[in-house]
């Protein structure tokens, strides 16, 4: 059920498609771009991903809690893109220790944290 493929949570469609051509240009091709919550859960229980990016504000009083929760159990590494800091936004205890990726945010680091999360061959 595991697949080659990235799951980018991204409610900003120019941030969204920055981070696809990012990730492209790093040789990740299989990019599963998803604007809500939702739409990403159900690409989970599809087919798994490898990795993920999730912003943590989806927008309306949403976020990404449910999904990097689902991820989590699942055993698939992300990180979450954010301009909250722990001192503004708490996560909790079962994902305290998640990686944040500050926005905004460079192309080297996104590309520096899939490598770290999924070395390519």
């Amino acid at each position: 059920m595991s697949n080659p493929e990235i799951l980018v949570l991204e409610d900003e469609a120019l941030i969204a498609m920055d981070i696809e051509m990012t990730l492209a240009e790093a040789g990740f091709k299989q990019v599963s771009v998803h604007s809500n919550a939702q739409s990403a859960l159900n690409r989970i229980d599809e087919c798994r991903p490898m990795a993920a990016f999730l912003d943590f504000n989806l927008g309306n009083g949403k976020n990404s809690l449910t999904v990097a929760e689902k991820l989590k159990s699942h055993g698939v590494p992300f990180v979450f893109l954010t301009g909250y800091t722990d001192a503004t936004v708490s996560l909790p205890n079962n994902l305290s220790d998640t990686k944040r990726i500050a926005k905004p945010f460079r192309s080297a680091d996104l590309v520096k944290t899939i490598n770290e999360m999924v070395p390519q061959a």
